[in-house]
């Protein structure tokens, strides 16, 4: 599961959330923008499926093929339906969808079994499980290489951790302890799964689970996953806690930092092939670029060589996450910001606010884009006359322009933050702790 901590939410909303509440601003793109129709992110190869969270091994959150799902649908976007994770003591794990097909894993503290679900993409019809047979294990983070079904779980009481393997329709295939740090999750790419945990990186083979290299860190990724970008992978590390004492290396770390860093290994041996200082921890890539997302700002960096290609700091206040497509860079802050740049040149494209009338206007997940939209789950708190009131929605915002095109409330009552979104087709799922949501255009 991608985050530890955990907050607990009351639906008590009180505000109207009018789409046309939002400001907008916009600064003009420079001449070297890239054309709407140039490639970024791997899911442009005609293929409608989410197969992990990010969608792509650079996590980039872009849908090429998102139907009829356009601007215009976009703003009568409506919940079609729901799935409840199934008792009350379980939990959503995650979710990923195949071939129209939505898979979803759930766990939680007092169940007894892991369980892999699946549902009829459109009309959410249950399709029934195909792995109901994990005792012990409380399924979380899941993801599909290939034909492969990986799924990443916590057993109970030994809180081992162990990354399954299954076929897509349920067979067992292998498994594979896991160290017992804090992880961002893993990564699909080809023929290797990747994971950072404390402060090693390692690769493990898709085909059978084995380890394939570890490489040092020489600093923690926290709750940030690596990346993929073509022959190389991609990881980046937190700035050391200002009381921290650097540490010694071992032979080949890289040492300690004093602040973000992105580290790059090459994808088949582990070797490191470049580091370099960066604005923050989250990172995404695409199209050669891998952009990193933190306090400081968003910058772009060559992902060949880490050669920096631009920084803003200026646009968003504490940037979290960010989503890459049709050569756009999205960002969402946890201030109420939501903003697009160029991908290429780093020109502010607009800033819009998806915030509301409340103490608390923040975003806890990444966003994905398609169809001309992109999408964010927010949230909002507020203390109205002693009493505490919490909002959770999606908002759609105009790819193009940045205004805002729908707000759609989402009953959650819990969160933990890091749930997964995902486009596919013309359809949005929601993995929430304790229900599926998904959200398509009106019937």
């Amino acid at each position: 599961m991608r985050h530890y901590f955990r907050f607990v939410l009351v639906p008590a909303l009180l505000w109207a959330s009018p789409v046309g509440a939002a400001t907008v601003s916009a600064a003009p793109a420079s001449a070297g923008t890239v054309p709407a129709a140039a490639v970024y992110g791997t899911n442009a190869a005609a293929d409608a499926d989410w197969r992990q969270d990010g969608a792509d091994a650079g996590r980039s959150g872009h849908q090429a093929l998102t139907g009829r799902l356009n601007r215009a649908v976009a703003k009568h976007l409506t919940r079609a339906w729901t799935a409840p994770a199934g008792g009350p003591s379980e939990q959503v794990g995650d979710a990923i969808a195949i071939d129209g097909t939505v898979f979803r894993s759930t766990g939680g503290a007092a169940t007894d079994r892991g369980m892999i679900r699946r549902y009829d993409a459109v009309t959410g019809h249950d399709l029934g499980p195909i792995v109901v047979s994990a005792p012990g294990e409380a399924f979380g983070q899941l993801a599909a290489a290939g034909d492969t079904l990986l799924v990443e779980s916590i057993a109970r009481p030994s809180l081992q951790r162990t990354l399954f393997a299954y076929t897509l329709t349920g067979t067992p295939k292998w498994k594979t302890p896991l160290e017992d740090a804090v992880s961002g999750g893993f990564t699909t790419a080809g023929d290797l799964i990747l994971r950072s945990a404390g402060t090693t990186l390692t690769a493990y083979r898709t085909a059978d689970g084995t380890p394939a290299w570890t490489a040092s860190l020489g600093g923690e990724p926290g709750f940030h996953p690596p990346v993929r970008a073509g022959d190389l992978v991609l990881q980046a590390t937190e700035p050391p806690p200002l009381s921290a004492e650097p540490g010694p290396a071992g032979p080949g770390a890289p040492a300690a930092a004093k602040s973000s860093r992105i580290l790059a290994f090459d994808a088949a041996t582990g070797t490191p092939a470049w580091q370099h200082d960066s604005s923050g921890a989250e990172l995404v890539a695409a199209a050669g670029t891998v952009y990193s997302v933190g306090e400081p700002g968003v910058c772009a960096y060559a992902a060949a060589d880490g050669t920096r290609r631009w920084c803003d700091a200026e646009t968003l206040e504490s940037p979290v996450h960010a989503s890459v497509g049709d050569g756009v860079l999205f960002v969402v802050d946890g201030h109420g910001g939501l903003a697009a740049f160029d991908a290429g040149s780093g020109a502010r494209r607009w800033r819009t606010s998806y915030g509301l009338d409340a103490e608390v206007n923040a975003s806890y997940w990444a966003p994905v884009n398609g169809g001309g939209v992109v999408y964010a789950v927010v949230y909002h708190f507020a203390v109205r006359g002693g009493v505490s009131t919490h909002r959770v929605e999606l908002v759609a915002a105009d790819a193009a322009t940045g205004g805002l095109l729908r707000r759609l409330e989402l009953d959650v009552d819990a969160l933990h933050g890091g749930e997964s979104l995902l486009l596919s087709g013309d359809h949005l799922y929601f993995a929430a702790v304790q229900r599926l949501y998904a959200m398509g255009p009106k019937p």
